[in-house]
C-alpha cells in the first residue's frame, strides 16, 4: 500500500482497503512491526467491526441514517486504536523502511536529520539607499541571481557592517548589526554613518547558531 502523507486515507473506501492491509500484515507478524500479538488482536477486532458497519452503507438497501451513524462511530473507534499503532510503527527505527511501506505507513524515524553547518556564503547587493537606511539584497552564492531562498537549514543571514576611512579586508572586524530572514531588507546605521563608506559582509546562520563563511566584503557609501 502506498504511504504518501497523510498515510491513513480520509475516504471510507480507501480507508477500508488500507485497514485490511494493515491488520492482515500486523496479525501475520506483529514482532516484525515492533508490536505485540495483543496489539494485533485489538487492531483486527476494531477493523472487523468497522468493516461490517462500512459494508452496510455501501448497499442502497441497507444504507440508512442509523447505519451511516453507526459506521461513523466505528470509524472513530477504529482510528482511535489503529492510528497510535501506525504512528508507533512509523517512528520505530527498528522497523525497516520496506516493512513500513508495506504496511502502509510513512518510513520515518524519531531521530531528526542533523542540520549541517552552512558551507556557502551570501552574495550582497547594495543598490540604493533610503532615508530609513541602506537597502540590501542577498542570495546564496551557488543560487541563481533570481532565487532568494536561503540554503537548507539556514534561518537567516547575519549582517555585519562598519564605516571606515580605510579599506576593511577582514569581515571578523566588522560590527555585527542584525540577523535578517528576508531579502531585501533595510539596515539603518544611524547618522554617524551618513556620507561615509561602510563595509558590509554577511553569513548564513542556523537555528542552533552554526554559521557559514563570510561573504565578500562590499563597500558602499551610505546616503547622507
Amino acid at each position: 500500500m502506498p504511504s504518501a502523507a497523510p498515510y491513513i486515507p480520509a475516504k471510507d473506501a480507501a480507508l477500508d482497503a488500507w485497514g485490511a492491509n494493515f491488520t492482515t500484515l500486523l496479525t501475520a507478524s506483529p514482532v516484525t512491526y515492533g508490536l505485540t500479538s495483543t496489539d494485533a488482536l485489538n487492531a483486527q477486532n476494531a477493523f472487523n467491526t468497522w468493516h461490517a458497519a462500512y459494508l452496510l452503507v455501501t448497499s442502497p438497501t441497507t444504507k440508512t441514517k442509523q447505519t451511516v451513524s453507526a459506521k461513523n462511530t466505528q470509524k472513530v473507534t477504529m482510528l482511535g486504536i489503529i492510528r497510535p499503532l501506525a504512528i508507533t510503527i512509523s517512528l520505530n527505527a527498528g522497523v525497516s523502511s520496506a516493512n513500513k511501506t508495506a504496511i502502509g505507513v510513512n518510513p520515518r524515524t524519531s531521530t531528526p536529520t542533523p542540520i549541517p553547518t552552512p558551507v556557502t556564503n551570501p552574495v550582497l547587493t547594495l543598490d540604493s539607499t533610503s532615508p530609513a537606511g541602506t537597502i540590501i539584497r542577498y542570495r546564496d552564492s551557488i543560487a541563481s541571481p533570481s532565487v532568494k531562498s536561503k540554503p537548507f537549514g539556514s534561518i537567516g543571514m547575519q549582517i555585519a557592517a562598519s564605516p571606515s576611512a580605510t579599506p576593511i579586508t577582514d569581515p571578523n572586524t566588522l560590527t555585527m548589526q542584525a540577523t535578517q530572514t528576508k531579502s531585501p531588507f533595510i539596515l539603518a546605521l544611524g547618522s554617524a554613518a551618513a556620507g561615509k563608506t561602510v563595509y558590509f559582509a554577511g553569513r548564513w546562520i542556523t537555528r542552533k547558531g552554526l554559521v557559514g563563511p563570510w561573504s565578500p566584503i562590499v563597500p558602499f557609501v551610505v546616503a547622507g
